[in-house]
């Protein structure tokens, strides 16, 4: 009877275990269910009303259920922007509600991405007016032009769409110029240096003499991604003069008097800024760059932290370049550019890839990819960063273009650690790898909704000052002189003290309120003393709040990393495995890679 009675105990408990585990099991299910729903939801009603960010994320949205037959081009005006917090904040709720207690490695991985992602974008709304869409190094009125450029043909519809984006190309410059009214009315529009730059760029980036006479790069790209058609029989060749009538038109009705229109706009709300220097001039300046900075670098660190860390490595920098030019009293006689193999850039390309692979995960064998290196058009020079990578769609990694703006002529070690920071090891190599663990873990697209500045232009900082020692290689192996190798060694530190340099103004400046006169003073302790070289230092981090922090404090990041990594992992270390814990891990915040790491 006992032995009944224990036995009648156990069976109550093992049903109740399993009850429970049911429960459980269930619960799990209902949750993951609920996520997988929602993202799934998410990336859909985001790219579905941004046809131009749709079409660089997805090549064939219809495998996505993203209908791609009509195009939008998303516009501002205050009543929609109302309703986008709206709707953000649901979303919020939504997340709320979902326990991702049992949720996978990848999913817990996405909850917490998303939910980092939405707190920002609710945050942004304290600070309504205090971003800028039209910065004169990298606003909408010069970057819009380069995406239309790069837009890509792979059927007739993409052709139909692009048309229409150029039609609406009114409404969207209307939308910007109205918010900068809104920004004027607010006393938080820009300094006049900015306005001038910006105004000449509305004028002169879409030029009528050009369009007319079929040279202006909008134009020429279109009629060569139609050739691209016709040569895989998409189009029928007669179609094709049809098609550049439409586009000439609209470049001509619709773009350039939509880019007068924004020019004459800023030129009418011209002399309303009230603050000609940095964030702290402004009313609650200072709160905002906090804000701006951790979003931008992906860096938790507290400011008074960031600064620290950067003047002791501006110091140990500065140390390094003084020894290294005590080895040779000729060293600054020396070109390492002129010594420098010369060989084409797809060369240079092969040969880092070659030079990478003791230290780097391989791409999986198989994977066909291709890399076009093309020269920013004349028209955009002067407005276009030095160099810059566009990301391939995430169904579609096979193509690359890396654009090189040979206004500033790179050439040599130059152009060899430029193609290192956005080819290989740099963008081109970080984002195929994870685009491709993507695929393999199956990670839900919507995580490609979200940017991480400070991850990606650390991880491309970093490996360029890695290729440097490929390039002494390089140069080693083709007989240079030790003084042009050494001469290498040099120039990676100068650049490191220069970036490093940049952001501990970008805090004096946005922080502590640094003027143009404490500008120039610190930048001629370290020789830069010419005004105009020095106003220009000012101007451009003036205009580009936490830009340089977001590639140098990133680069310091993955430095610290590094450093935790061959300490914890001990004999364990490889650079292969810390790399390939990086590039897994994928764009975040850097505390999370912290937290990998541990």
């Amino acid at each position: 009877m006992k032995h009944f009675l224990k036995k009648r105990r156990f069976t109550r408990v093992a049903a109740l275990i399993m009850t429970v585990l049911l429960s459980v099991s269930l619960f799990a299910g209902v949750q993951a269910y609920r996520f997988h729903s929602f993202t799934d939801a998410l990336f859909c009603q985001e790219l579905e009303n941004d046809t131009l960010s749709m079409h660089y994320i997805l090549a064939w949205p219809e495998n996505y259920g993203i209908p791609g037959d009509t195009a939008h081009l998303s516009t501002y005006d205050k009543e929609t922007q109302k309703q986008a917090y709206l709707q953000l904040s649901r979303y919020r709720d939504t997340m709320a509600g979902i326990q991702p207690l049992f949720f996978g490695k990848e999913s817990k991985m996405l909850y917490r991405l998303l939910t980092w992602h939405l707190e920002n974008r609710m945050k942004e709304e304290m600070w309504a007016y205090y971003s800028e869409p039209l910065s004169p190094a990298s606003g909408i009125q010069s970057s819009l032009p380069i995406l239309l450029a790069e837009y890509t043909f792979r059927t007739r519809q993409d052709v139909d769409n692009y048309l229409s984006l150029l039609a609406q190309i009114p409404a969207y410059l209307d939308g910007i110029a109205a918010y900068e009214k809104e920004k004027a009315a607010a006393g938080l529009f820009m300094s006049d240096t900015a306005a001038d730059k910006i105004i000449e760029q509305c004028y002169q980036i879409m030029d009528a003499g050009q369009i007319m006479d079929g040279t202006h790069f909008l134009y020429t790209t279109f009629a060569e991604r139609l050739q691209g058609l016709i040569d895989k029989q998409l189009i029928a060749p007669a179609e094709k003069e049809t098609y550049l009538r439409r586009n000439q038109t609209l470049l001509l009705q619709s773009v350039m008097p939509a880019y007068e229109a924004l020019g004459d706009a800023i030129l009418l709300l011209k002399g309303s800024g009230t603050c000609n220097g940095g964030l702290a001039g402004l009313p609650g300046g200072k709160e905002y760059y906090a804000f701006l900075f951790e979003q931008t670098t992906g860096c938790s660190r507290s400011l008074d932290e960031v600064e620290r860390l950067l003047a002791a490595q501006l110091q140990n920098n500065t140390h390094d370049l003084a020894e290294i030019l005590k080895q040779s009293p000729t060293l600054l006689a020396v070109s390492p550019e002129d010594e420098f193999p010369q060989a084409s850039a797809a060369d240079y390309l092969r040969d880092l890839q070659r030079r990478m692979q003791p230290a780097f995960p391989a791409i999986p064998e198989g994977t066909s990819l291709s890399c076009s290196i093309k020269p920013v058009s004349p028209s955009l020079e002067d407005y276009c960063s030095p160099a810059f990578y566009l990301t391939p769609p995430i169904d579609d990694i096979s193509e690359n273009s890396i654009y090189i703006n040979h206004k500033d002529n790179p050439a040599g070690l130059e152009l060899y650690t430029t193609l290192a920071h956005e080819g290989y090891p740099g963008h081109l190599y970080q984002t195929v790898y994870h685009h491709l663990h993507q695929q393999d873990a199956h990670i839900n697209p919507a995580r490609n909704l979200l940017n991480y500045g400070g991850y990606t232009e650390g991880w491309a900082l970093y490996v360029e000052m890695l290729s440097y020692e490929y390039g002494k290689e390089y140069m080693q192996q083709q007989g240079c002189s030790q003084d042009a190798i050494l001469l290498a060694d040099a120039m990676r530190i100068n650049r490191s003290i220069q970036l490093c340099l940049y952001s501990l103004l970008d805090l004096e400046i946005h922080y502590h309120g640094a003027d143009y006169e404490k500008v120039h003073t610190l930048l001629s302790k370290f020789g830069i003393t010419r005004p105009d070289v020095t106003r220009n230092i000012y101007e451009y981090i003036v205009e580009e709040p936490a830009n340089y922090p977001k590639y140098y404090v990133g680069y310091l990041e993955f430095g610290l990393l590094k450093d935790a990594a061959r300490d914890a992992w001990g004999d364990d270390y490889s650079d292969i495995r810390f790399h390939r814990m990086i590039l897994e891990t994928g764009p975040c915040p850097f505390s999370i890679l912290w937290e990998q790491l541990d």
